[in-house]
């Protein structure tokens, strides 16, 4: 037995004992100081020392991780931060350019132009730098709660300011009066931004995202939702855009939030 022995069998609580450790004490005075009053001064030096990892157990764990990063979600997750904006980004203008190429609003031609595409650009303006601060997640710059509670707040309420610029464009105060179906443009425009919060789970690399970091999701989702209803929804009148159109936005960061908090308290 050497000293190393020793050292390694304090250090893991033991006090060695035998015949080799007998054999040891012969030849090196300084263990056998260890030992005495009841091997105090050993265990004493035990506990100062931090104990070693044992590679075996190190590899284990190792090979453990990675065996659960497997499957889609992994592949995914692995994408760099430039793919993963990129396709949360493309998603949501696919939607808007299908809806304006499929389906435009009825009153594509006569709405004023400039106003239809200076609410695109608000809302893209908006929308394109929050998802890059949404999946760039712990790699980003420290903030603080203040600055991403201010970021949530904006994104969530966007969709209520450009609620106000699009009457600017409608073609007559008689248009600006129509209310039409805020229900069903909730509906449409909450369920066809589903997939792409679907899609930022799957991106998603953090396995407990903060509550403000799920609440910029869901105005994002709102946005998105916003820009597809602009190019499909004719009415300007300023309830229904509010009912209908920015409240998708908040009804989903509301949602993510309730998730967020039962899964905290299923644990």
């Amino acid at each position: 037995m050497e000293c190393a022995d020793i050292r390694r069998n304090f250090v893991a609580g033991d006090v060695p004992t035998g015949p080799e450790v007998d054999v040891h004490f012969k030849t090196c005075p300084h263990c056998r100081e260890l030992f005495g009053n009841g091997a105090e001064l050993g265990r004493r030096l035990a506990q100062a020392v931090t104990p070693e990892v044992n590679p075996g157990d190190l590899f284990a764990q190792v090979e453990r991780d990675m065996l659960g990063e497997v499957g889609t979600r992994a592949r995914l997750r692995a994408l760099s931060t430039r793919v993963r904006v990129g396709a949360l980004i493309g998603g949501a203008a696919a939607l808007f350019v299908g809806q304006l190429l499929l389906r435009p609003r009825p009153d594509f031609e006569q709405y004023s132009t400039g106003v239809f595409w200076d609410c695109v650009v608000l809302l893209g303006a908006a929308g394109v730098p929050g998802t890059g601060a949404l999946m760039r997640g712990a790699s980003a710059p420290p903030t603080s709660h203040s600055r991403e509670r201010w970021v949530a707040l904006t994104l969530l309420a966007l969709p209520a300011f450009m609620a106000l610029l699009v009457p600017l464009g409608s073609p007559s105060a008689a248009t600006a009066a129509t209310w039409g179906s805020p229900v069903a443009c909730f509906s449409y425009g909450a369920a066809l931004v589903a997939p792409l919060l679907l899609l930022y789970w799957l991106l998603e690399r953090r396995d407990e995202v903060p509550l403000m970091v799920l609440l910029s999701a869901g105005g994002l989702a709102g946005i998105a939702a916003n820009l597809l209803l602009h190019a499909r929804c004719p009415s300007v009148h300023l309830g229904h855009l509010l009912l209908g159109h920015a409240s998708i936005g908040v009804m989903w960061a509301l949602a993510l939030g309730l998730l967020s908090k039962r899964r905290h308290r299923a644990r």
